[in-house]
């Protein structure tokens, strides 16, 4: 291969190793579970520190570390701005009414990406659901790539869902899960990712060009063993 195809070669590998550093997704996790009896869920939400800031700053004194003091100080705020981006509303028969979110604590956890304040709240709903509709709404005015990732517990069942922009409300039966449409979701989410990450498909460029080209006597050119037979 030419000159110009180890110049490729070197910039797409450089512009992988950027990416790698660059790209962090902004993902929440949030937790709904319906105990055995009554009409109060539990709910966890898991949001980013980095996100937060953003959203309604935390970093006080801009020193670019978030304290657990700084954390505290901005809990109302932080919780008003949650859980006015959060609705959830019961279904049962012919009947729908929309649950309150109560705030009960919050605590700080560490994931493999960062920092992220725990919000464990209640759901006060006006009768036992047998049915959930969850209207999420974090954080897309801020990322339109911001994905929530919702795990709902009931029954002894757990559904778990993927909530983007393009799908911010669903419907979940607490009674009878619908693993099909779960499975559709994540893989049309998985699809999505891959598809519009570029530093995806430079990671896979990356790996591909060793596997067929070889840097020997000063240029790039195809692998021997690719064309045995070629002269």
């Amino acid at each position: 291969m030419t000159r110009w195809a180890r110049i490729l070669a070197i910039t797409l590998l450089t512009l992988w190793a950027q990416t790698i550093q660059a790209h962090k997704p902004s993902d929440s996790y949030l937790i709904l579970t319906q105990p055995a009896r009554g009409s109060t869920l539990d709910g966890q939400w898991d949001i980013a520190l980095r996100d937060l800031e953003h959203a309604v700053g935390l970093d006080a004194n801009t020193d670019g570390a978030i304290t657990w003091g700084e954390l505290k100080l901005r809990r109302d705020a932080l919780t008003h701005y949650a859980f006015s981006r959060l609705t959830i509303e019961a279904l049962a028969r012919a009947e729908r009414d929309r649950c309150s979110l109560q705030f009960r604590e919050l605590l700080f956890d560490e994931h493999v990406d960062g920092g992220y304040a725990v919000v464990r709240f209640g759901i006060q709903c006006p009768f036992r659901p047998a049915q959930l509709v969850v209207h999420y709404n974090l954080l897309f005015d801020l990322d339109p790539n911001h994905r929530g990732l919702l795990d709902v517990q009931a029954g002894g069942a757990s559904q778990a869902l993927v909530l983007a922009q393009q799908s911010r409300t669903t419907t979940l039966n607490l009674q009878s899960p619908e693993r099909g449409a779960q499975l559709r979701a994540f893989l049309d989410e998985g699809i999505w990712h891959i598809w519009t990450g570029y530093d995806h498909v430079l990671f896979l460029l990356t790996l591909l060009l060793p596997a067929v080209v070889v840097y020997r006597y000063g240029y790039w050119q195809p692998r021997a063993s690719l064309f045995p037979f070629r002269r």
